[in-house]
């Protein structure tokens, strides 16, 4: 059986009022300091004319049992290895109410869907926002990327002294972000936001890694109501190159721009830069992702921002605020997966 604890303060309170009695304040008096109703406090105090601070103390109450046993949970826990739809509930991910309907369907015992989190919150689980995955993602060459072709990266900036640079481009839109926010229950909060706007901040950035987990480096550059093309990528490159002298790796994806001509004729005439390209579909290979996310998902989101300018300013305020804290583009390189190659443990 169950058992729930009354919250420690009203022990507190009943014991406080206690001594304020023996005291000789009158029970309204105590009522009145205490912020609690008088009949209360006079309640309080015929408990403990009965049978002293002991009758007073906090207890336990007997909650109901459970619906399903240990044994039970243990097996429902077996179940959801499975995705839903191998039980012809339809999906790939496991809800609430799919859960309610698998207990129902496999132990004849009905919870309600909003009971079901309570019980996955004791067993471990948690409620979390899925990640989305390209189908046309190829694990096993991910892996081997990660596993084989990095070290074989870092081995040659090693040997060649250069720095590698993480490169990747994103965009800012008008339209918000939403995250959630607190707010009294039942009012929902109105985020304000102009539609059919379609104009955006483009930026395109290297998060640059040096010899030393403390020379992590962000550089961005950014092009106001504008898409980055080739001929941005080549001026990027130029600026990368003139900001951080000498050799240089540039890994990132197979974007179209990374690969035209231009780019093709930038790379013959700096033999100082080598490029290295991410496989397909893989953009939580490339740590400056996470860059965008602190910037767009945490300090951008709900914003009310009308016009591109102002964006702008906020998008580069929110990125030169992660690029100064350099604990933080290390952690981007350890999310990736990439860190101990790069930066062995006992030099982190």
């Amino acid at each position: 059986m169950r058992t729930k604890g009354e919250p420690a303060y009203l022990e507190r309170l009943r014991l406080a009022a206690a001594r304020l009695s023996d005291q000789g304040i009158e029970p309204s008096i105590i009522a009145a300091g205490l912020q609690v109703d008088d009949q209360t406090v006079r309640r309080w105090l015929r408990l403990y004319r009965g049978g002293g601070e002991e009758a007073l103390k906090a207890k336990l109450h007997p909650g109901p049992d459970p619906r399903l046993t240990e044994e039970q949970k243990q097996q429902l826990l077996e179940y959801i290895q499975c995705p839903p739809s191998e039980y012809g509930l339809g999906g790939h991910l496991w809800t609430a109410g799919r859960m309610a309907e698998l207990i129902r369907q496999r132990f004849q015992v009905r919870y309600h869907p909003g009971h079901i989190g309570q019980m996955m919150h004791d067993l471990d689980y948690t409620q979390q926002l899925p990640q989305k995955r390209a189908r046309e993602r190829n694990e096993e060459k991910i892996e081997q990327w990660r596993t084989q072709h990095w070290p074989q990266i870092v081995q040659r900036a090693r040997q060649s002294h250069a720095r590698i640079a993480f490169v990747d481009e994103s965009g800012f839109l008008m339209n918000p972000l939403r995250k959630k926010v607190w707010a009294p229950k039942g009012q929902t909060p109105e985020l304000r936001h102009r539609t059919r706007h379609h104009e955006k901040v483009s930026v395109i950035g290297a998060l640059v890694a040096g010899s030393g987990p403390q020379e992590v480096e962000l550089l961005t550059q950014w092009h106001p109501g504008a898409n980055v093309n080739q001929s941005r990528v080549v001026e990027f490159l130029e600026k990368l190159l003139a900001e951080q002298p000498g050799a240089m790796i540039v890994v990132w994806d197979n974007l179209a721009a990374h690969r035209g001509q231009a780019v093709k004729d930038f790379l013959r005439e700096h033999p100082q830069l080598w490029l290295e390209a991410l496989p397909g579909y893989a953009p939580d290979l490339n740590p400056i992702e996470q860059v965008w996310c602190m910037s767009k998902y945490h300090r951008l989101a709900n914003h009310t921002i009308a016009d591109v300018e102002a964006l702008h300013q906020a998008a580069q305020r929110a990125t030169d605020e992660v690029a100064r804290q350099k604990d933080l583009l290390l952690s981007c390189i350890r999310h990736a997966g990439l860190a101990n190659a790069l930066y062995p443990p006992e030099d982190q």
